[in-house]
C-alpha cells in the first residue's frame, strides 16, 4: 500500500509537471505581461472607454427627448342622472371607453451646451491621464519586483554557496578529528556552523517563494506557470545627474503636474458651465400631437364623430434672473467655485515645490548609492583575498577555526552589501524616471 501511494504521488507530479508552462522573462517582457493581463489596469482601461464613449457621442445634446403615451379611460356616472351629453354618444346611461394617444418631443438650446461638450472632452482627457499614470506605475512596479527577486535569487546562491563551503569545511574537520589533528570540540564547532546557516536559509527560500506568487498575481499569468528570470545586474549602467536641470526641464511633464492642470481646467469649464446654464437665455423647442378614440369597442367608433387629434408647436425662450441677484445659490456657489479655483493653483505651486525637492533627493541618493557600490565592490575583493588566505593558513594550522568563520561571514556580508545597493540604485533610478515622466531614463542622462 505504501508503495502504491509513491507511485501516485509521482504520477501526480509528472502530471502536474508535464501541464505547467515555464515562462523566460526578462523585465520588458514582465512589464509587457503585466500591462495586457493585471486586473487593475484592466478596470483603469474600462474607465476610460466610458470617458472616450462619452465624447464620441457628445453630439446627442442635440437630439430632441421624445416621448410616446397611450391610455384606456372608462367614463360614465355612478349615483346622479347623467347630465346631457354632445349627440356623439348613443346611451348617455351608458359608460363610455376612451383611448388615447400621443407623441411629444422638446430640445432646450442653451449657451451651456457647447460648454457640456467641452466638460466631456475635458473628462475623457483626464481619464487619458489617469491610465497613463496607472501605466507607468504599472512599469514601475514590476520592474522593482523583478529585480528584488533576481537579488533575492542571487542572495540564496551566496548563503547556499557558503552552506556548502561551511559542510565542506566540517567534513575536512572530523576526517582531521578521526586522524587526531582536532579535538572533538573544534569538529563539534564547524558542525554547529554550518547548521545554524541552514534555517535562515530555509527561511528565505519560503519567503522568496511567497514573492514569486506575489509577482505572477501581479503580471496576470497562472500560479502554476514556472517563471525563469533571464535579466541580472551584472552590466549596470551608471549615470551622471544634475537635478536642477533635470527639474527645469520635466517637471512641467510630470504626470502630477499635468492631472492637477486638467482639473484646474476641468473647474474653470465647471464654472462657465453653471454660469452659462443660470445666467443666460434657454430657447425652448416643443411639439406634440395627441389623438383620442371614443368608445372604440364599438364598430362604427372610428368614425369622425368619434375619433380626433390635436397638434401643437411652441417656442419660449426664458431667462433666469436668479442668478443675477447678489448672494443668491447661484452667485455664492459660483463665488465657491472661484475659491476651489485658487485653491487648486496654490496646490499646483506646492506640486511644483514638492517635485523640486523629489527630483533633489532622488539625485542625491542615486549619486551616494554609486559611490557606495564602488566601496563596497572593493570591499568584497578585499575580503575575497582575507578569507582565502584565512583558509590557507587555518589548514596550516596557523589560524584558529573562528577566524574562518569570521572572513567567511565578512565576505557574505560584503557580497550581499553590493547586491542590495544596487537593488536601491535600480529602484530610485525607476523612481526617478517616473517622476520625469520619461519613457526611457537612458534617452536623458548620460553614462558616467
Amino acid at each position: 500500500m505504501r508503495n502504491f501511494t509513491i507511485v501516485l504521488m509521482l504520477l501526480i507530479t509528472a502530471a502536474v509537471t508535464g501541464y505547467s508552462e515555464t515562462l523566460n522573462l526578462t523585465a520588458d517582457a514582465a512589464v509587457a505581461l503585466a500591462l495586457e493581463n493585471n486586473l487593475s489596469l484592466q478596470s483603469e482601461a474600462i474607465n476610460l472607454k466610458i470617458k472616450e464613449r462619452g465624447k464620441d457621442t457628445a453630439w446627442n445634446s442635440f437630439v430632441p427627448s421624445v416621448s410616446a403615451s397611450a391610455g384606456l379611460s372608462n367614463s360614465g356616472t355612478l349615483f346622479s342622472d347623467p347630465a346631457p351629453v354632445p349627440p356623439l354618444y348613443q346611451d348617455p346611461t351608458q359608460r363610455n371607453w376612451g383611448v388615447t394617444g400621443g407623441l411629444s418631443a422638446s430640445l432646450p438650446i442653451n449657451a451651456a451646451l457647447g460648454t457640456g461638450i467641452r466638460q466631456l472632452r475635458i473628462d475623457y482627457e483626464a481619464g487619458l491621464l489617469s491610465y497613463d499614470d496607472a501605466r507607468k506605475k504599472m512599469d514601475r512596479d514590476v520592474r522593482k519586483s523583478y529585480y528584488l527577486l533576481v537579488a533575492t535569487a542571487a542572495d540564496l546562491e551566496l548563503k547556499k554557496q557558503n552552506i556548502e563551503i561551511a559542510e565542506k569545511r566540517y567534513e575536512q574537520a572530523r576526517e582531521n578529528y578521526n586522524n587526531g589533528l582536532i579535538s572533538e570540540l573544534e569538529m563539534l564547532q564547524a558542525q554547529v556552523t554550518a547548521e545554524n546557516s541552514k534555517p535562515n536559509y530555509f527561511n528565505q527560500v519560503t519567503e522568496y517563494q511567497n514573492s514569486l506568487m506575489n509577482f505572477k498575481l501581479l503580471l496576470g499569468v497562472p500560479s502554476t506557470t514556472s517563471l525563469q528570470l533571464d535579466e541580472g545586474m551584472e552590466n549596470m549602467i551608471f549615470y551622471s545627474f544634475d537635478a536642477m536641470t533635470l527639474f527645469e526641464a520635466y517637471s512641467a511633464n510630470r504626470l502630477d503636474v499635468l492631472q492637477i492642470n486638467k482639473t484646474i481646467e476641468s473647474l474653470r469649464n465647471t464654472r462657465k458651465l453653471q454660469s452659462e446654464y443660470n445666467r443666460t437665455p434657454t430657447l425652448s423647442l416643443s411639439a406634440d400631437w395627441g389623438t383620442q378614440v371614443n368608445d372604440p369597442f364599438k364598430g362604427d367608433s372610428w368614425k369622425k364623430d368619434y375619433w380626433y387629434d390635436n397638434a401643437s408647436v411652441g417656442l419660449y425662450l426664458t431667462l433666469p434672473l436668479d442668478g443675477y441677484i447678489p448672494n443668491s445659490s447661484t452667485d455664492v456657489s459660483l463665488k465657491d467655485l472661484d475659491d476651489q479655483i485658487t485653491q487648486l493653483e496654490l496646490q499646483r505651486q506646492l506640486v511644483f515645490d514638492a517635485a523640486e525637492i523629489e527630483i533633489t533627493n532622488l539625485v542625491m541618493t542615486l549619486e551616494n548609492s554609486i559611490d557606495t557600490i564602488e566601496t563596497y565592490s572593493l570591499n568584497v575583493d578585499l575580503a575575497e583575498k582575507s578569507f582565502q588566505l584565512t583558509t590557507e593558513a587555518y589548514n596550516l594550522g596557523t589560524r584558529e577555526l573562528l577566524d574562518v568563520e569570521t572572513a567567511q561571514t565578512e565576505l557574505l556580508s560584503a557580497q550581499q552589501n553590493v547586491l542590495y545597493q544596487k537593488i536601491n540604485y535600480i529602484n530610485r533610478l525607476l523612481d526617478l524616471q517616473y517622476a520625469l515622466n520619461a519613457e526611457d531614463i537612458a534617452e536623458i542622462l548620460e553614462e558616467r
